[in-house]
């Protein structure tokens, strides 16, 4: 210190400029990718009883020779800031039926940090809990992952095969599909909520080895160090697979038509009368059916009637809704196409109705009538 106030007493003049070469900008900035060696030296210009004297330049070991080629660059290395976001995509659940294969839902795992890494990927069952106000009561089968490779944000079975995200950029997406299969046996408004996680790997491993961060600094080397939200490399969200299905209301009545002795006033259930059932069939869940088929087998104390419609031409009316009637016949095998068919004692109905979401508005009816032997 005494050394210095000396110097400045006989008039010497400092300046002090620093030298940047290298990455521009400040050091470590948000987005300067790992490994980038940040180099500089600082340069003293000073003057000496007003006149200026050669320029000295740092170095780390310490430089005392003047002159602008002499000192060396004082260095480090920008580490490896790790950070990444898991979330899912579209932010509402995802509607699936019973029984359906391959249901998907769709993720986005962005690369926040400053280099390029791998993701392992696992998909998870979730066990009660609400997602998107549906409360998780079902477990989905079968869970896969699966990474977008041609980018087109749609899951192609068979093209979309990798399991794990490879290399991916800074600044980076990648989109992600979890795929499973509903059970059959779910119902309207079960839930079934998945998690997916994405844990950070070395870039190029492989997915085989995952990120660790460096216990103690060095300037030297590549330093790596967590900065996502749980500060392990990690990071997951949820979505919700909400089963919307159709429940059927399945009804079966029987009507005395006729019998012998009193035919149509107040007649009974006797040998020789004449029945009608009635199938009707509600639908109180959210989505239609289509493709009804109805198989009755006949009690062996009755044989159909056939005849009984469509002035004697037809054997069954089939009615959806307030539609007009339909007619078929109770022909053996369905030889004539018409979707009614019988075989023994066993009646088939099956044409393609669609019983609608509105059970007030689209019940289905089908009517036929036997006779009691």
């Amino acid at each position: 210190m005494k050394s210095v106030i000396s110097h400045l007493r006989r008039g010497m003049k400092l300046a002090l400029t620093m030298i940047v070469v290298g990455a521009p900008g400040v050091a470590l900035a948000v987005g300067t990718p790992s490994g980038t060696s940040v180099d500089n030296r600082a340069q003293v210009d000073y003057e000496v009883n007003a006149v200026s004297q050669l320029p000295i330049e740092s170095s780390p070991a310490g430089n005392s020779t003047p002159g602008l080629t002499n000192g060396a660059d004082t260095s480090f290395l920008v580490d490896n800031f790790v950070d990444l976001t898991v979330i899912e995509s579209g932010g509402v659940d995802t509607d699936v039926n019973p029984g359906q294969a391959d249901a998907v839902t769709t993720f986005v795992v962005t690369n926040t940090g400053n280099t390029t890494q791998d993701y392992a990927l696992t998909p998870t069952n979730l066990v009660g809990g609400a997602v998107f106000g549906n409360t998780d009561n079902i477990q989905a089968n079968n869970l896969r992952v699966f990474v977008d490779s041609n980018g087109n944000g749609t899951y192609d079975a068979g093209v979309d095969t990798a399991t794990f995200i490879d290399s991916l950029l800074q600044d980076t997406a990648a989109t992600v599909f979890v795929v499973v299969d509903i059970p059959i046996g779910a119902a309207n408004g079960d839930a079934a909520n998945v998690n997916l996680a994405a844990v950070t790997h070395d870039a190029g491993s492989g997915a085989s080895s995952p990120t660790a961060e460096t216990a103690g600094p060095d300037t030297a080397a590549v330093d790596v160090v967590f900065g996502d939200a749980g500060r392990d490399g990690t990071e997951a969200d949820d979505d919700s697979y909400l089963v919307t299905a159709a429940t059927l209301n399945v009804q079966k009545t029987s009507a005395v038509i006729s019998d012998p002795f009193n035919l149509t006033v107040n007649p009974k259930a006797i040998p020789g009368a004449l029945m009608e059932y009635t199938i009707t069939i509600t639908n109180t869940g959210t989505l239609a059916v289509d493709s009804v088929r109805v198989t009755d087998v006949l009690d062996t104390n009755v044989t159909i009637a056939l005849g009984e419609y469509n002035g004697g031409s037809d054997d069954i009316i089939i009615q959806l809704g307030t539609a007009p009637d339909a007619f078929c016949t109770a022909d053996a095998g369905d030889l004539d196409g018409d979707g009614c068919g019988l075989t023994g004692s066993t009646l088939e109905v099956d044409t393609g109705l669609t019983v609608g979401i509105a059970a007030a508005d689209n019940p289905a009816t089908i009517r036929f009538r036997v006779t009691i032997n």
